[in-house]
């Protein structure tokens, strides 16, 4: 089973209650802003908002429904699901940056009436990676008005983009989703089993969109299967920590050479290793909400032979090694440094 992520429009009612009936109110006062903001980290659903703001809004059977169960059958719900509604432009990023071409092109759209739609959505993925022409050009037609046509932007941080712009958007904030939250809906929503969904949920950084992709990664046998790496990666760190002999601790050697030959997948590796860290810290005082608890006697383990501080100088200096690498210092040799000082 393949979970596609693009054409899955979940219902964030949920997981992003404040933004859904604060998107529900505008809807049923039938008074859409000019402009809208939305601004949140990647995979809090923002994109999927505005989507089904404007399928909502366009729905011809139905009206002030802005739930997953909106319509779907009319012409113009399956012309926004599908990609293909003349009257809903995605502009993004061209080269890590969206270029002044962009917004302007977008003038001889939106000066004429829609072709089809009730209102016309023109959505700017990551408007926070507007160089300053494009935001200065979008900032212009901002200021004018067009009949039957709203903006909403999307952005990961406020700070990048120009006051004038956030002065003219009606701002509305997304918030992380929680490690539940994710795991509920991979259950419920795409029927993956409890130990993928705990796993991935975990590794996905209150990321949904990065929960589906490594849920499609483990079920790829090409890709990376994360539960193995999980395991793997958790009993390498575990027989580091307990050392019985120099062998042991020699270990940290080949696992840091493995680890940076591997940087595309070394945000998550650090993030298995803090989860873990943070377990050992907490097992003693309440071992029913460990992440990890299909690990329990290798925890159980591990606090009869070190302590609680011990746990929390390993995640401050996991936190370290995280800004090193960062500041673009060498992965190997932070990574041996890391793990032989926890040998110590």
């Amino acid at each position: 089973m393949s979970v596609n992520i693009t054409e899955t429009m979940y219902d964030f009612s949920h997981i992003q209650e404040k933004v859904y009936f604060t998107l529900k109110n505008i809807i049923e006062k039938r008074k859409i802003p000019n402009a809208l903001l939305f601004t949140g980290n990647k995979g809090t659903g923002k994109q999927t908002a505005a989507m089904l703001f404007a399928q909502t809004i366009n729905c011809y059977l139905k009206k002030n429904s802005l739930t997953k169960k909106s319509c779907d059958k009319c012409k113009s719900c399956k012309k926004i699901i599908s990609g293909m509604h003349p009257d809903i432009i995605l502009i993004s990023p061209q080269k890590e940056k969206i270029l002044i071409e962009q917004i302007r092109g977008l003038y001889s759209f939106v000066s004429g009436r829609p072709h089809e739609a009730k209102m016309r959505m023109i959505l700017i993925i990551d408007a926070d990676k507007m160089n300053n022409q494009a935001s200065n050009a979008l900032l212009k037609i901002l200021e004018e008005p067009f009949e039957k046509t709203f903006f909403i932007l999307l952005a990961e941080k406020l700070t990048k983009l120009i006051p004038t712009i956030i002065s003219r958007c009606r701002h509305i904030r997304f918030m992380p989703i929680s490690y539940k939250n994710i795991k509920h809906i991979l259950i419920n929503d795409y029927n993956i089993n409890k130990k993928l969904a705990s796993i991935t949920a975990l590794a996905s950084q209150s990321n949904l969109k990065k929960a589906l992709m490594l849920v499609n990664k483990s079920q790829n046998k090409e890709a990376i299967d994360w539960i193995k790496r999980r395991e793997w990666l958790i009993k390498e760190i575990s027989s580091i920590i307990v050392k019985k002999n120099i062998s042991d601790r020699l270990k940290a050697l080949p696992l840091s050479e493995k680890l940076s030959r591997e940087p595309e997948l070394l945000k998550d590796s650090i993030l298995i290793i803090r989860t873990w860290f943070r377990d050992i810290a907490i097992f003693r005082f309440i071992p029913d909400h460990v992440i990890n608890s299909d690990f329990k006697k290798i925890l159980k383990n591990i606090n009869e032979n070190i302590s609680v501080q011990d746990a929390i100088t390993w995640l401050k200096e996991l936190h370290k090694v995280e800004k090193k690498i960062d500041s673009n210092a060498i992965i190997r040799l932070t990574l041996e440094h890391f793990f032989l000082k926890i040998t110590i």
